[in-house]
């Protein structure tokens, strides 16, 4: 399975959107001035209709800069949530195994977006909401930390099997 493409001749324009908006947000003490919140929903009405997401929030970017690029911002904006759909274990396990491997990491320029989609999709279809402890943290799920992704895909694949939908 591959994430879905971005459309990279929207990307300088969706960044200048996030850029602004995150300025707007640190620039004012109050987001509740009527001035500042009718400027960020008119950022947010724009980001909304470049990127096709209407329930995409602009204060998703407030403080992008604290754990990513401005360009995996626009990425993760570009590209449209994953939706629920009818995923088999087998693919389950190839997105874990292939998706979160050493190599995939390795020769993936747009990784930190291709994994924040990837575990949207995975928590959308399997129901588990702490789906990244899996991947990051499996001691946080009861797993030996040094579990290998096969490991941890075919306990993502129990534990939906055994929990209810989100």
């Amino acid at each position: 399975m591959k994430a879905p493409e971005i459309d990279d001749s929207k990307m300088s324009e969706v960044m200048e959107l996030i850029e602004k908006a995150a300025s707007v947000m640190e620039e004012n003490q109050d987001l509740e001035d009527p001035a500042v919140k009718r400027e960020l929903k008119g950022l947010q009405r724009e980001l909304r209709e470049i990127t096709g997401n209407k329930k995409l929030k602009i204060s998703k970017f407030q403080k992008y800069w604290s754990y990513t690029s401005l360009e995996t911002a626009a990425k993760m904006a570009l590209r449209l949530p994953p939706q629920k759909c009818d995923v088999t274990d087998e693919q389950i396990k190839n997105i874990v195994e292939t998706v979160f491997s050493e190599s995939y990491i390795k020769n993936n320029a747009n990784i930190e977006a291709d994994m924040d989609y990837w575990l949207e999709f995975l928590k959308v279809n399997t129901g588990l909401e702490n789906l990244s402890d899996y991947i990051f943290y499996p001691d946080l799920v009861g797993m030996e930390r040094s579990s290998s992704l096969e490991q941890i895909a075919d306990r993502i694949i129990a534990d939906k099997n055994n929990s209810k939908p989100l």
